[in-house]
Order: structure tokens, then sequence, then C-alpha cells
């Protein structure tokens, strides 16, 4: 017998690792996670790893990018409202110029997961409605914290601190199971397409919901949980989430 736990009021995937994403009404979730999620990467030439939170000021840059897939494969919108496609002979060259140095569009390294095997990451509303709370801004918005599913709970307060260890049946077919809370790092605090650099936006998570992520890690701040798919399905909007 399962327990629902509260509704997906929201989905996104993540075509380019490090990228704005792009808002679903549905989505085939797959054994990798959401089809198409982090399908490809900014790739350093030198190195051959993709752009990571380390490299802040490029990060920036980054983030004001938006892709999206559609059927030319995957369509970034960048900072000045143009758009390079992942098909272009010339989408290295333009990216490079946003980006400031040279970068290469390739598939994301295997494993893309995001923390270590478990592709999901989801967040509640309560969880953001306490982060809100929280902040100055009186906002706590979802893209900062990069989910693929937002799972409207009711209530206030980290709520899926509790899912970890659980299994979660996700409308009629796919099933995830929570293995890990989300560590933050500083991705949420900077801009966002048209969203403001927040600092608060890390703090917050610190002063009030820092714990290990996973028995015997060091505490971290954390917003949200990481799930690995026991079975494959579509989900969308309005879906049940029961535990």
């Amino acid at each position: 017998m399962y327990t629902q736990l509260g509704t997906v009021t929201a989905l996104w995937r993540y075509p380019v690792k490090a990228m704005l994403g792009q808002r679903l009404r549905a989505a085939d979730l797959t054994a990798h996670g959401m089809a198409g999620d982090r399908r490809l990467a900014l790739l350093d030439p030198a190195s051959g790893r993709p752009v990571t939170a380390v490299q802040p000021r490029l990060y920036q840059t980054v983030l004001r990018c938006a892709a999206a897939m559609d059927e030319r494969g995957v369509g970034v919108r960048l900072p000045d409202g143009t758009t390079v496609h992942s098909t272009d002979t010339d989408a290295d060259t333009a990216l490079s110029a946003c980006v400031g140095r040279p970068v290469t569009l390739a598939p994301a390294p295997v494993p893309a997961s995001v923390f270590e095997g478990a592709p999901v990451h989801l967040i509640s509303t309560a969880t953001l409605k306490r982060l809100a709370a929280e902040n100055p801004r009186g906002l706590a918005e979802p893209e900062r914290y990069r989910p693929n599913l937002l799972v409207d709970t009711g209530g206030d307060g980290f709520v899926e601190n509790d899912w970890i260890g659980r299994e979660l049946r996700v409308g009629d077919e796919a099933v995830l199971r929570v293995v890990a809370g989300a560590p933050r790092c500083a991705i949420p605090t900077m801009v966002h397409g048209n969203l403001p650099r927040d600092p608060e936006a890390l703090r917050v998570v610190r002063r009030t919901n820092s714990m290990p992520a996973q028995p015997g890690r060091e505490p971290e701040p954390i917003a949200g949980v990481y799930a690995e798919v026991v079975r494959v399905g579509r989900i969308a909007e309005g879906d049940a989430v029961r535990a």
C-alpha cells in the first residue's frame, strides 16, 4: 500500500550540463535518468573535462545560456538571444566566443549522473517555502537548485530528508529509490538567466539544513534529494508521488 507524499508540479531536463534547463510537461524516465538530461557538455579542449562549478567565472556565463532539445538536436540560446544548434558546424566557435575561452560541445562523459549513480534530483515545495522564509529576498526559486522534479507536498520544511532510503512511485509506471541528500555548492547563488545573483541562496541552506548527504559523510548544505531509477516509465506534471 502506497501513501501519497505529493504531486509533481514541474519537470526540467538539462540537455547541456551546467546550462539552464528545459521545462517539460512530461518526460520519459530511463535507467540513466530523464531522457536527454545532461546529454551534452561544454568540454575544455586541453583537459577534455566538462565545465564545472569550480570554474565560477566561466560558469557565470554558461548559466545565462539555455539548452533545449529540438528536431535538430540541442539548441542553445545565448545571452544575446541568438541560438546555436549542436549540429551547426560553427557551434564551438560561437560558444567559445560567448564563454570567452575555447570550449567544445560534445557528449557528456560517462558517468553523466549527478551524484554517484543517482541521476534524478527532486526537491519539494516545502523546502523552497522554508528557504524563502529564511531569505531576506523572501524568494527561493526552484531554478537555482536545478531539480528534475519539483514535488508539491504542501507544508513547510525539509520533508524529503525523510525520503532517503525509500522507494517512490511517480505516476503509474516509474519507481525511484532515494539514495542521498542533494549537497549544494555556490551555483544557486549565481545569476541564472534573468534571476539575479543571490548569496543567501546557499547561506540559508547551510544555516537551516546542513546534514550528511549519506551516512559517513561530513555535514553539507542539503536542498532536495538524489534518486536512482528502479523502474522506467513516463512521468508528467500532476502525477502522484507515493511511497
